[in-house]
């Protein structure tokens, strides 16, 4: 026991001498860093301006530091130096969990982005109406008339009544309809069009025989969107019209077709959405009943500000008052023929201006999202009544609620009540205000626990308006708006054209919204799916065969497939016009997807293809080209991912060469930890985003974004530990995080 003791004695009397040993971290950061990075990390004007903060591990940093770290006099800190700075700037500064407690995030007092605008105006008008929920079915309901001499007139007789999944005929090539009259006959098909997305939408009829089409207004008291109803004398015939329309938001639908003594008998219905070519309406955006009619908005406003890697209402500008102004007057232009049914007014209705009042109160009520005060009640709708005749009063009044900082600014003067609840829930979910339902639930005050809340997130999810939201986001989390022109050239990539380009960027919506809106809904199979979603064009392009003349998910050709890693758009969208670009590639993988922090490069470097030798592989020339220290520091992350993607030419098929050499895909990985992995293909990416807490948590800061438009530290400091916590535990499952991210921005803090 003696010498034990002895060593213990030993260790006691001289621990402390051997802990003031150990490096002083902080003292050697003063000594070598601090002159260009500054006391506090905050960066040196004419030396590194950039604050020094990331997500890298201790570990990580310490290797970083041990090899780059002071520049041009690397062997100074190195080893057990390199360590204890490192430890000292991840809990001084760098970390964002230090970042939080130096400066704490608050939330920021945003107006409405334009497209929570758009929808928010849409929805107060529908609240007074109806809105019909997605029942499943598709298509359009379809009805066949044909005529026969009659007493006086001719007579209209139907003769089919059915659900067409195709909308369109051709009398010398469909199937005979029975007791269909083939020289004297008509058909209706009705129902409603669901807009993948928000944009300008063009829509064509062909038809040598009479044809025309409504949109968002079916019945007779609007003109039609097409209209080509008298034929020329049986001549082909094109019409083509345009609309603006809100993804997420069914519009009613309505085609007739009328062929009247004619020999050719024909009709093609096509459109063009944005970022797509024109095709025949596809059976999956079209149901078979008709919705209400939808109030869009179309007065342009200016870009939201993106500065945070994410839209947010914060800027302020007179181009945006202006705009808000202008779209209350063109909302009320759009209401104002349709007030006295949305407030019940009849024909000379003696109670007109009361049923008038009344309705504003209800208008400014839904738009602030809460019951009115008696001062409100005054500014936004009595006085007018008081001073002018009803409708100048409701004109007056609903100009005034559209354009009040209550509508405009969700939190303004924001009281933690169920009320407010709803009103986050509704933005976070729908970029929109509360639906009747929900807004029920706040009047009874039945919001106000994290159960309550969690029920009616789960309800709201099932309705379109979430799915376009959540398709939104993996649009800008796959920087899809950023990368629109997918154009190669066409002597090096024949038949990589718009239709084909347009049919890939179906192919991952698809692919997305199955692994969403599936039962697990799981996160992982964004990365580990190797299927693809291809109809005949795509699959004769890739080398695969598909017999349905729609899309079908089918085992990918010619090597294995990782999810969006390898997903043919995606790979080509980060790649040259005539080759790959591992760079684009890597940058934009490590970015979005793996979590990396990388920091801008000290100089912008071209690359030119023309620079190097002619007989490099794509490999061989990035090499070069990032050789310096000075980019290898972000290269040694961008160079490995791009690098495990070379099998996948720029348009994303499966080679086995570049520029006639084998390709090699393998290289050493630095992960955030600290550690070297060997990465040697895109199933090793998917493992990393798979299995790495740093990607996890990238992905949902970026949706915590999207939904809220606020940071995630806003929310307290552990905020970010429990959401992934919670997602870890609940199998990685995207719905529910979903639910939670909107729980956390809904309810008081």
């Amino acid at each position: 026991m003696l010498p034990n003791s002895f060593s213990a004695l030993f260790f006691l009397l001289l621990g402390p001498g051997l802990l003031l040993a150990q490096p002083d971290g902080k003292a050697i950061y003063q000594q070598h860093c601090a002159s260009c990075h500054g006391d506090q990390g905050e960066g040196v004007d004419d030396e590194y301006d950039e604050a020094l903060i990331g997500t890298k591990s201790v570990a990580s940093l310490a290797k970083y530091i041990h090899r780059w770290m002071p520049e041009f006099e690397e062997d100074l800190v190195e080893d057990e130096d390199a360590e204890a700075v490192a430890a000292y700037i991840h809990g001084a500064f760098y970390s964002p969990e230090a970042q939080a407690r130096l400066q704490p995030v608050r939330k920021s007092l945003l107006r409405l982005t334009q497209h929570q605008h758009r929808n928010a105006i849409a929805d107060l008008a529908a609240s007074f109406t109806w809105r019909r929920n997605d029942e499943g079915k598709r298509g359009l309901a379809a009805d066949y008339f044909s005529f026969s001499e009659g007493t006086d007139v001719r007579k209209k007789e139907k003769i089919l009544e059915r659900i067409d999944t195709h909308i369109g005929f051709d009398l010398a090539t469909s199937d005979p309809i029975e007791g269909l009259n083939e020289e004297e006959f008509s058909i209706e098909w009705r129902g409603s069009l669901m807009p993948p997305e928000t944009g300008t939408y063009h829509f064509r009829l062909r038809t040598p025989n009479g044809a025309r089409l409504f949109l968002n207004h079916i019945h007779g008291d609007h003109p039609a969107l097409l209209d080509g109803w008298v034929s020329s004398n049986n001549e082909m015939q094109e019409h083509v019209g345009e609309a603006y329309l809100l993804g997420g938001y069914p519009v009613s639908l309505r085609i007739d077709f009328l062929s009247f003594q004619e020999k050719i008998s024909s009709l093609t219905v096509e459109w063009k959405p944005p970022h797509g070519t024109w095709e025949p309406l596809p059976m999956r955006h079209l149901w078979p009943e008709h919705t209400g009619e939808v109030l869009i908005v179309t007065t342009p406003f200016p870009a939201d500000d993106a500065s945070m890697g994410y839209e947010r209402g914060s800027s302020l500008s007179q181009t945006w008052q202006n705009a808000t102004a202008r779209t209350a007057m063109e909302a009320f232009r759009l209401l104002e023929d349709d007030l006295p049914r949305l407030a019940k007014v009849e024909q000379n209705d003696p109670k007109e201006g009361e049923k008038l009042q009344g309705f504003c109160h209800q208008f400014a009520e839904r738009a602030f999202c809460r019951p009115l005060d008696e001062e409100q009640k005054q500014r936004y709708v009595d006085q007018f009544f008081a001073k002018h005749g009803p409708k100048e009063a409701a004109r007056r009044s609903l100009l005034l609620t559209l354009s009040s900082p209550y509508f405009l600014y969700p939190e303004l003067n924001a009281q933690e009540d169920s009320h407010q609840v709803a009103r986050r829930l509704a933005l976070a979910l729908w970029d929109s205000l509360p639906d009747n339902h929900l807004r029920k639930k706040a009047d009874a005050g039945h919001l106000t626990s994290p159960e309550q809340v969690a029920r009616e997130a789960e309800r709201m999810l099932r309705d379109p308006r979430a799915r376009q939201k959540v398709s939104r986001f993996f649009h800008h989390w796959l920087a899809l708006s950023e990368r629109e022109d997918l154009g190669k050239d066409e002597a090096t990539f024949p038949g990589f054209d718009e239709p084909l380009i347009a049919d890939l960027r179906v192919s991952l919506e698809l692919f997305l919204d199955e692994v969403i809106w599936s039962e697990s809904s799981d996160y992982r199979k964004l990365f580990t799916t190797s299927d693809l979603y291809l109809n005949q064009r795509l699959a004769g392009y890739y080398g695969s065969e598909v017999s349905a003349s729609g899309f079908t998910r089918v085992a990918a050709p010619g090597g294995s497939r990782a999810g969006i890693f390898t997903h043919p758009y995606l790979l080509a969208a980060f790649s040259y016009r005539h080759q790959t670009s591992p760079i684009h590639r890597g940058v934009y993988l490590s970015r979005n997807v793996l979590g990396r922090f990388l920091k801008p490069p000290p100089e912008a470097i071209e690359f030119k293809d023309a620079d190097f030798d002619p007989t490099l592989t794509m490999r061989e020339k990035v090499t070069e080209l990032t050789k310096e220290a000075s980019c290898m520091s972000c290269h040694e992350i961008i160079n490995p991912v791009g690098f495990s993607l070379e099998h996948f030419d720029a348009v994303g098929r499966y080679r086995q060469l570049d520029n006639g050499r084998p390709i090699d895909s393998k290289s050493d990985y630095p992960t955030p930890e600290g550690k070297v992995i060997p990465v040697t293909g895109p199933q090793d990416l998917a493992k990393m985003a798979v299995e790495s807490p740093t990607a996890h948590r990238a992905f949902i800061q970026h949706l915590f974004h999207h939904l809220h438009h606020q940071p995630v530290a806003a929310y307290g400091p552990d905020t970010m530990d429990q959401l992934h916590e919670d997602f870890v535990k609940g199998d990685f499952h995207i719905q529910k995080l979903l639910q939670a991210i909107a729980l956390k921005g809904s309810l008081p803090q």
